[in-house]
């Protein structure tokens, strides 16, 4: 199985760094690493360094590249990119696709499997959810926090056995990585659990400059989170995913068990003055609501209010 890894950012870098490492002695196997500019530069000549807490662990690929005439046909795309260089990932890796490939998201949000599906149209699009912290300290270099590595992915729309029918095989080649794999038949219902956490808690502590633990235990701060998770929550059953009844305190228990200071992308992105993924966390609830008649005030103010920061982009 050749697997493609689009985008060597923090989860990126994780996924197919572990993958990597766990595939290399596997001659029926293959890991590339798509990706440009410095970090292309960076892989080729020195590796995928990944640092988690004083160790660091160097990983390489077989193949880095951007040049689909390097790579051939691709088995699996996994996307890692972030959500606004989805689209243009997704054209320049559609020739490597085919109506054999598979094609796995791990991106925050959840619109990411409709752009895959508009531009990979032959290809079998799944859905993707992951848990890690990890971001890229220099090109080539990632960081993981904490010892979180979970990965979900799915077929939404077909059963539990169909799911295991069509993709066991990939879920064990991709536990040959050491992080924790599930494949689900409710991956929208993961997708949709995820985003309801990431999303009010990225808005807020970006607009706020504060961590998760601070936006708890701020009366205001957790007032607004409070009102967001409901709104999104809305949102969500109003497109009919199936969510636990109590998927809000879930969703505050969740953000309790981040260690004090944890910051989310988002905000890391802004104070660093990188591109934000603001339109696909924050922007599609407020475009969403309105489509469906779900009011959502809180949302809107919110992303006025974030797109009124400065270097906000």
């Amino acid at each position: 199985m050749k697997i493609v890894i689009v985008g060597l950012g923090g989860v990126g870098g994780v996924v197919g760094g572990r993958l990597a490492a766990g595939l290399a002695d596997e001659r029926d196997h293959e890991v590339v690493f798509w990706c440009r500019g410095k970090t292309l530069d960076a892989v080729r000549a020195g590796g995928l360094h990944l640092l988690s807490g004083n160790d660091r662990t160097t990983l390489c690929s077989a193949l880095a590249t951007c040049d689909v005439g390097e790579v051939g046909a691709a088995d699996c795309l996994i996307f890692a990119t972030k959500s606004h260089q989805l689209e243009a990932a997704a054209r320049d890796v559609a020739p490597l696709a085919s109506e054999n490939t598979i094609a796995i998201p791990l991106l925050n949000g959840v619109s990411a499997v409709s752009t895959l599906e508009k531009h990979l149209a032959k290809s079998d699009v799944l859905g993707g959810c992951i848990y890690v912290s990890a971001h890229v300290e220099s090109p080539g270099t990632v960081r993981q926090v904490g010892s979180v590595q979970r990965v979900l992915f799915g077929k939404k729309g077909i059963s539990e056995a169909e799911n295991r029918t069509r993709y066991a095989s990939v879920e064990q080649v991709l536990k040959k990585s050491g992080i924790q794999i599930a494949l689900t038949e409710r991956i929208d219902v993961e997708m949709w659990s995820k985003f309801i956490f990431l999303s009010p808690f990225a808005g807020v502590t970006t607009l706020l400059g504060c961590s998760i633990d601070e936006v708890l235990g701020g009366t205001k701060s957790f007032e607004t989170v409070t009102r967001l998770i409901g709104e999104i929550e809305a949102v969500g059953r109003a497109k009919g995913v199936d969510l636990p009844e109590n998927i809000a305190d879930i969703t505050v228990e969740k953000a309790r068990a981040f260690a004090p200071g944890t910051r989310t992308s988002m905000q890391i992105d802004r104070e660093k003055g990188r591109p934000t993924e603001l339109e696909s966390l924050i922007g599609y609830v407020c475009r969403e609501g309105r489509a469906l008649g779900v009011p959502v005030p809180a949302y809107d103010g919110l992303c006025d209010s974030l797109k009124n920061l400065p270097d906000m982009r």
